[in-house]
């Protein structure tokens, strides 16, 4: 038995496969996406390749393009063999026909009044979301509470458990809802109601941090856990709001990780805005081995996007991308992130890409000690 994570590289954006291998069936849930404009989601590409037939669950940590894009997609290939859907706290926007009726209207105006493409597909397709949840009965679940328990079908030997948003967090998309307001995608306060979700198994835990909030991590320190006299502790952490050097602060990561032992921090980012350098050093400080997607500026990333080469030596392809004239897609670093953990509780990391990394202690062994 196993339980594995699949931290996909794309780009500036979350999607993370989960699977459970209960000795006789592999279970499949995936937790945000990210894709771009009439392309497969990742996610769905790699579900593939893995011989899925059907998913536990699908999550939305919160409503931002970068961690929803493509779920759609998701959703309607296995329309029918989906077993639950967890969002963040949204105003019960299934069961609540009115406000649904309401939010349908206001993404429709958003869509007919902006020339941007992006914001126009972002509305449209966060409206395919909600008709095609509200479509399947006993479907939909928002989530909320600093241990709220969640138990997606395939899943009962692993706890999964919500530790964001806090039960009093209701952040500002619902009145922006009731405002019409017309900047309501990509705004930052949705960060406020984020998801972040621990998953514990075989004595590991791992978080999953989505986008969760300097402030809200503060809150559930204040609200939570100093009356209970536990942090969270984890070994892994895919690391919140992919690595800013705001919400992954000192104070948040010394939160999230435990005392010792093996301890690997994920991004999920494009490299050049997040993860923050400052983060990066931290963690290697720290003795946390750093896992990241893509490649930072301070690790080599240019400062314009580069073509994605696929079948291409890598020799070839830096030459190539040398003389481009214009980008592609963000140069990754690890790509793709892979921990498996076994029912003894023995857990591994690896990348799909084998770069070198200056921040991870496993590499100091190829350096003298010094006079």
């Amino acid at each position: 038995m196993s339980l594995t994570f699949r931290f996909l590289n794309v780009g500036h954006g979350s999607s993370t496969i989960v699977e459970f291998d209960d000795g006789s069936k592999k279970h499949f849930g995936v937790v945000d996406s990210n894709a771009e404009a009439d392309s497969e989601p990742r996610a769905l590409e790699v579900l593939r390749t893995l011989g899925a037939t059907e998913l536990s669950f699908l999550c939305l940590t919160h409503p931002h393009r970068d961690h929803y894009s493509g779920l759609y997609a998701i959703g309607k290939h296995f329309t029918g063999k989906v077993g639950q859907f967890y969002s963040c706290p949204m105003g019960d926007l299934v069961a609540n026909t009115r406000r649904r009726a309401k939010l349908a209207a206001h993404l429709v105006k958003i869509a007919s009044r902006t020339d941007g493409m992006s914001e126009r597909t972002a509305a449209f397709e966060f409206l395919q979301i909600i008709k095609w949840a509200s479509t399947q009965e006993n479907f939909w679940t928002e989530c909320a509470g600093e241990e709220n328990t969640i138990g997606p079908s395939g899943f009962s030997q692993v706890s999964i458990q919500t530790v964001l948003p806090l039960k009093v967090s209701k952040g500002e998309y619902i009145g922006r809802i009731e405002r019409d307001d017309p900047n309501m995608f990509g705004n930052l306060d949705d960060n406020d109601i984020s998801l972040a979700i621990r998953f514990s198994y075989a004595g590991v835990d791992v978080v999953l941090g989505g986008d969760g909030t300097l402030n809200n991590w503060r809150s559930r320190r204040n609200r939570f856990e100093r009356n209970v006299g536990r942090r969270i502790m984890a070994s892994v952490v895919n690391l919140p709001h992919h690595g800013s050097q705001h919400d992954s602060a000192p104070e948040v990561l010394e939160n999230l990780f435990t005392i010792g032992g093996d301890r690997y921090g994920v991004t999920s980012a494009n490299g050049h805005s997040h993860p923050s350098q400052d983060v990066i050093e931290w963690l290697s400080k720290q003795g946390i081995s750093p896992f990241c997607t893509n490649l930072m500026p301070a690790c080599g990333a240019n400062a314009s996007k580069l073509f994605a080469m696929p079948g291409i030596s890598p020799e070839l392809a830096a030459i190539l991308r040398q003389t481009a004239l214009s980008g592609g897609v963000i140069q990754p670093c690890q790509g793709d992130i892979t921990l498996r953990i076994e029912s003894a509780g023995n857990f591994a990391v690896v990348p799909q890409h084998s770069s070198f990394c200056g921040y991870r202690s496993s590499f100091a062994s190829l350096f003298p000690a010094g006079p």
